[in-house]
């Protein structure tokens, strides 16, 4: 009896969090089948991950936001949540011409799922043009040290075994998430992320450039590296087009499977 009221529940917040999302035309066209799939798939590809109708609402709605970043971009991506990964490993695994009629019908094309070891591109650059253009999406300066929706929902949801990405007075890291879904162990900041080589990849402008080099200098100047109290967490990550695990940055890049561009 509880059980099922319990279920009950979770289908209501389920339907609350599609109805009042960015993506709410995208996330109630993805078939009943998926979800089902993913249920009955993921846990044994992503061991510990929940499995209620809550999680995977919130899943589902961040890789739509990875299929935005990818339609938006010139470049390839990498996914950054291994939340929105299961959906999307669960939907290529359950029909991969269901996954792409849809990303064709909302996002202008098919989105290959590549595995890092086959990206062509390097995983840690595909990381950084998608944290900038998640950043535009979400109306963040880009550049600028705040996450991006995107980056921060392995955290919100607390992954097991994710990457909790945080932001800093002046730097983008993260950190491996454990098998309770909190972060643990040596941050990270991946050198893509720095002014210098978001400005030669020609992801952001020298007005922006400018404008971390300052943000570097004064939290030098006051000897701080986490600010705004914002906690040392951990990060994750996958792309369009490519997959993360394999690649040149290993694993630390905090990045899993990758697309390629949207146009």
């Amino acid at each position: 009896m509880l059980s099922k009221l319990k279920q009950k529940y979770q289908m209501m917040r389920a339907k609350n969090i599609v109805q009042y999302s960015d993506y709410r035309r995208q996330l109630v066209e993805i078939p009943n089948a998926v979800f089902l799939h993913w249920q009955a798939k993921a846990k044994y590809e992503f061991p510990g991950i929940p499995s209620d109708a809550v999680f995977f609402a919130r899943a589902a709605e961040g890789l739509m936001m990875f299929f935005s970043c990818v339609s938006r971009s010139k470049q390839a991506c990498a996914l950054p949540s291994k939340a929105a990964d299961s959906v999307w490993h669960a939907w290529n695994s359950w029909s991969s011409i269901s996954l792409d009629n849809f990303c064709c019908k909302h996002f202008g094309s098919t989105i290959p799922h590549v595995e890092a070891e086959n990206m062509a591109s390097d995983m840690d650059a595909a990381l950084a043009n998608c944290l900038v253009t998640a950043q535009r999406v979400d109306g963040i300066w880009p550049g600028k040290p705040a996450l991006p929706r995107l980056f921060a929902l392995d955290s919100k949801l607390h992954m097991p075994h994710g990457y909790a990405y945080f932001a800093t007075t002046s730097r983008i890291g993260f950190q491996n998430m454990n098998a309770r879904g909190t972060g643990e162990g040596k941050s990270t900041y991946p050198e893509s992320f720095g002014a210098a080589q978001l400005l030669a990849a020609g992801l952001i402008t020298t007005l922006a450039y400018e404008e971390m080099i300052k943000k570097q200098a004064q939290a030098a100047n006051t000897g701080s590296s986490c600010g705004g109290g914002s906690s040392c967490g951990s990060s994750s990550g996958d792309s369009g087009g490519c997959d993360g695990g394999g690649s040149s940055c290993g694993s630390s890049c905090g990045g899993g499977c990758g697309g390629g561009c949207g146009s």
